[in-house]
């Protein structure tokens, strides 16, 4: 090797870390504030998501209460109208008529329409207490 390489060589290795030295002087404090800015802008994007996903989570709690309390007033007004055909069956069971057979039929079919309506109220209120 050459005497005047190693010197080079040397002179480069002393170099670089004044080079690096003054880079870093040069650009370590923007990175650094340019790292706070953006862990701070992270945090401000995770809050207003947060934020806006509870909003929506609102909304719809409170679309499902409305279309709950909707199928809860159809669900009512079906069992008072199956409580009446009921009751009006029940009367006309005990008269005594030739056409009875079909009018049994029918008799025998509302019956059933009100047992099913009943099954349905008892089944949303204990799907409603369990939501409760």
């Amino acid at each position: 090797m050459n005497p005047g390489t190693k010197q080079r060589q040397i002179k480069r290795l002393i170099m670089v870390p004044q080079d690096v030295l003054k880079i870093a002087l040069q650009w370590g404090p923007g990175i650094l504030i340019l790292l706070v800015f953006a862990y701070g802008s992270l945090r401000l994007a995770h809050h207003w998501i947060d934020k806006s996903m509870e909003l929506k989570r609102e909304q719809l709690d409170g679309t499902f209460r409305v279309a709950r309390d909707y199928v809860d007033s159809i669900v009512g007004a079906q069992k008072s109208q199956a409580e009446a055909v009921a009751r009006l069956a029940s009367s006309m069971e005990h008269r005594e008529s030739f056409e009875s057979y079909e009018h049994q039929e029918m008799l025998v079919a509302l019956k059933a329409i009100h047992q099913n309506v009943q099954s349905l109220v008892s089944h949303g209120k204990r799907t409603e207490e369990l939501d409760a």
